[in-house]
């Protein structure tokens, strides 16, 4: 599609440039939840607070929170844990105990300096498709860290997404429900396009979606111009040091 602004693209691809406002509802929490079984959101938090080396009882954000997988956790452990999320449905679905909010990743109701850590996983710096606004979502992170303060981001990286990049892809959930998938990747814009319906009986339903896949490099220039000069990156919730074979690029910077 040569001489097409990105605008034009979404509109013929039946997505709107803020097409993740409604994408993230009750359907999204259904195709996804059977995903990340207690145990690996378990294994996940605990790698968490062992790499950014939080003091007992630390305030802590997690956005975007999804339907609080991590919030709970934190909680259970004794942190002071707030999630932050744009979508009411998946809040709705998030368990008792941490305080939740219904906010923008980019543009936080809170005061700076006010967390000891926040959090960004699950690959949600790129949603955005922008790096202007992902510069915002990161800068808004680092004013809300207190000094010596750690922000935790977690996401896929281009190198390993397109090494076995699937334009095609199928899978049936526990419940009997059966997903297929089509996608098509743009190299010169870095982004991956993704089609994906879903059938379980009579219920069906039909769901678009966008992502920014960046390089590390790409990831690690964000970080900077975000303020962040004293970055680490791991491959594992482990701490293994990062590699290019890795499936997610960990990285934790410092608020000096």
């Amino acid at each position: 599609m040569p001489n097409l602004r990105l605008d034009e693209r979404y509109a013929k691809g039946g997505m709107t440039r803020e097409w993740w406002r409604q994408y993230f509802g009750d359907d999204f929490f259904f195709l996804h939840v059977d995903l990340f079984p207690e145990e690996l959101s378990r294994r996940e938090v605990a790698g968490m607070i062992e790499l950014l080396g939080l003091p007992v009882g630390g305030r802590v954000l997690d956005v975007p929170c999804g339907w609080g997988r991590h919030s709970v956790l934190f909680h259970e452990q004794g942190y002071d844990v707030i999630g932050a999320d744009l979508s009411f449905d998946l809040l709705r679905r998030a368990p008792r105990g941490p305080h939740y909010v219904a906010a923008d990743v980019r543009a936080q109701p809170f005061p700076s300096g006010s967390f000891d850590a926040v959090l960004n996983v699950f690959t949600s710096l790129g949603l955005f498709l922008d790096d202007a606004e992902d510069l915002r979502a990161l800068r808004e992170a680092q004013r809300l860290l207190k000094p010596g303060g750690r922000f935790l981001l977690e996401s896929m990286h281009r190198d390993d997404v397109i090494t076995a990049y699937a334009e095609r892809d199928r899978w049936r959930l526990p419940d009997g429900t059966e997903v297929q998938v089509r996608r098509r990747f743009d190299p010169v814009q870095g982004i991956s396009y993704e089609r994906l319906r879903w059938r379980n009986g009579e219920r069906s339903g039909e769901k678009r979606h966008a992502l920014r896949l960046r390089t590390a490099t790409d990831i690690a220039e964000l970080l900077r111009a975000a303020g962040f000069d004293d970055v680490e990156y791991y491959g594992s919730w482990e701490g293994a040091p990062f590699t290019h074979h890795d499936s997610s690029l960990i990285a934790v910077a410092t608020k000096r």
